[in-house]
């Protein structure tokens, strides 16, 4: 498998996971439009893992623990983005996220990083932080602890999953059930919840299916990635979404502290653009 092509997969993954995000912040529903995403997951998936060898017993334990994690995850997202404006808590929850998968890849798993890869993961963290706090007319703490707290949860289900898809014999069986199944949990939730799916005129279907692809493609390619990239670059390389998200932020959501954020982005692009060179 070519690394370049891996890379650019990331990239795109990235465009794709900034795409979403906007569209859950832009709704008035984000909770209707998570279970929506599930909805569109569950029709694709179900028929694939049925195209794969069942997982195994050690494999099954790392679909059931991550589906538990994007359960958590996507409900603190949905909070976070009704506290925060997305350029203020995108930047934090993905920059903290890439900062503990790089500490636990070296401290911990002891990954393969060289001195120029750690040079990368910082300048991406650093840049993704100046972007939230930089021009921040006023700290929003609610908005901080949660974003952290997304942060926190990205990190665990990240380097599980890049566990559990590493350990496979059939990637595509853990990246299926995994798709298949993370989404469950909010899903079941929009359902109870008055707020939820049951709020028929706060979200809009198509917005609710974009969404699923996007979600689907932002992610699935990233942890189809981990079988042949370290796990904390492929982490990192995927931030590049902020640059996209910054621009979404301005022009779509008309968050007027977006545009003095063009700085920090081009930090995050020169980060990038170092861990590309270490990968190939």
């Amino acid at each position: 498998m070519s690394l370049n092509f891996v890379f650019l997969l990331i990239l795109f993954a990235a465009f794709c996971h900034a795409g979403w995000s906007t569209i859950v912040k832009k709704s008035g529903n984000g909770l209707a439009i998570m279970a929506m995403t599930s909805i569109i997951e569950i029709i694709i998936f179900l028929p694939l893992v049925f195209t794969v060898p069942l997982p195994s017993t050690n494999i099954w334990f790392f679909i059931f623990a991550t589906t538990i994690l994007h359960g958590f995850y996507r409900y603190s997202v949905i909070t976070s983005y009704q506290y925060g404006d997305l350029s203020f808590v995108y930047p934090i929850a993905r920059g903290g996220s890439v900062l503990i998968i790089g500490l636990i890849s070296l401290l911990i798993i002891e990954s393969n990083i060289s001195v120029l890869g750690v040079i990368g993961i910082l300048l991406i963290c650093f840049g993704l932080f100046m972007i939230s706090f930089l021009t921040a007319r006023k700290f929003n703490r609610i908005a901080f602890i949660i974003a952290i707290t997304t942060a926190s949860l990205i990190a665990t289900y990240t380097i599980l999953d890049g566990m559990a898809v590493r350990r496979s014999e059939n990637g595509f069986t853990f990246i299926y059930w995994m798709l298949l199944l993370n989404g469950i949990p909010m899903l079941v939730y929009a359902l109870l919840s008055k707020n939820g799916l049951r709020k028929k005129n706060s979200y809009n279907l198509i917005d609710g299916i974009v969404a699923g692809i996007l979600a689907i493609l932002g992610y699935g390619l990233v942890v189809w990635s981990m079988q042949f990239i370290e796990i904390a670059y492929v982490s990192s390389i995927r931030e590049v979404s902020i640059v996209l998200a910054t621009l979404l932020s301005f022009y779509l959501l008309k968050e007027k502290d977006a545009k003095k954020r063009v700085i920090p982005s081009i930090i995050i692009f020169i980060g990038v653009t170092i861990l590309y060179f270490q990968i190939k």
